[in-house]
């Protein structure tokens, strides 16, 4: 006898045509009608997809299932579309609708749970959980420029074997980005702290006129001035410099784990059979792969240390500047008067 899929349909048909308690009455007659044909709509997409799966047919199950969801996003709905999409090889699917199932469906359904929990550790195998952690809240996630909802996500992001990038960005603010080397069942953590974007400019108000300090003085404050200028200036290129060479090296990495994916294909290994083996050559892939991604990071923080130590050094520049004295003059003006005529003059000469 064919054993049948696991679905599950308890209380389906209840919960897509019962109202929650106490909701408010329609406004008309007109929209309580649109209401019933979309949640007779959506019951029907899903009494089809139980019949696909039933019969094995995965795709169609899965094409019925969706409909549904986009309908009605229902729990359990949810479970049937992780179920579908586990048999159909799509396990990040299939582990994030797992996943809302099991944050949204009551802890009485034990059962339905334990089903649950099993199939999302057979999803969470074939692909990576990654947690993301971004500052300040509000900010819009995206993987590989695509967004995935706005900051602090509810459950983490699952991810296909392989590199990604996740992003962060929100108004007034310098986007963040994060390269991810994903591996399959292992578990990740991707913190991104948004900046402020600078002013466009720095205005310095005039102060209180003052006496000119001594000749020492000035030339003291002149040679510490030209030396913080130097010694910034200095250290704002190692960082450029220091973060080009990382980039050199991280590059020349990725292509070494390039060149050792092929030579592991040629071996007949497949792009995920090394998942858990401690063979010489995956043990070697692996620790490519992680000192190029720990290069990469070496050299955007270096990138941004050198930026922020020349953009400090610009600013220090400009505030210590000293200002350009007027040249003295002399002004002269007509006087004129009953028993005087002549002219007035005022300045420096």
């Amino acid at each position: 006898m064919r054993k049948r899929p696991l679905l599950w349909s308890f209380g389906v048909a209840v919960a897509l045509m019962t109202q929650a308690a106490g909701a408010q009455q329609p406004a008309t007659a007109a929209a309580a009608g649109e209401t019933d044909a979309l949640t007779d709509k959506a019951r029907q997409l899903y009494e089809e997809g139980r019949q696909a799966a039933a019969a094995g047919k995965w795709a169609d199950a899965h094409a019925s299932f969706l409909a549904a969801w986009a309908i009605k996003p229902h729990y359990q709905i949810a479970s049937n579309l992780g179920v579908t999409c586990l048999k159909l090889g799509r396990h990040r699917e299939a582990a994030e609708y797992l996943a809302r199932y099991l944050r949204e469906a009551p802890a009485s359904k034990v059962k339905e749970r334990q089903s649950a929990e099993a199939s999302l550790r057979e999803a969470l195998s074939k692909v990576a959980s990654v947690t993301v952690q971004v500052a300040p809240a509000g900010a819009e996630v995206t993987v590989d420029g695509a967004a995935r909802g706005k900051a602090p996500l509810t459950d983490p992001i699952f991810l296909e074997p392989g590199e990604h990038v996740i992003g962060a960005r929100l108004d007034s603010h310098e986007p963040a980005t994060q390269s991810i080397v994903a591996i399959a069942g292992r578990k990740e953590t991707a913190v991104l702290q948004l900046k402020r974007t600078p002013a466009a400019g720095v205005v310095v108000q005039p102060g209180p006129a003052v006496l000119p300090p001594a000749s020492g003085a000035v030339g003291s404050e002149s040679r510490t001035r030209k030396a913080l200028l130097l010694g910034g200036g200095i250290a704002a290129g190692a960082g450029v410099a220091a973060g080009v060479i990382l980039t050199v090296m991280a590059n020349a990495r990725a292509s070494e784990a390039e060149d050792k994916t092929d030579e592991l294909l040629g071996k007949g290994y497949s792009e995920s059979s090394c998942h858990g083996m401690t063979t010489p050559d995956c043990k070697d892939l692996r620790d490519t792969v992680y000192a190029k991604v720990d290069l990469s990071n070496a050299a955007f923080w270096s990138f941004v240390a050198g930026g922020a130590l020349g953009a400090g050094t610009l600013v220090y520049g400009l505030v210590t500047r000293k200002p350009v004295e007027a040249a003295p003059g002399v002004r002269a003006a007509p006087l004129l008067g009953p028993s005087v005529a002549g002219l007035s003059l005022s300045g420096q000469f």
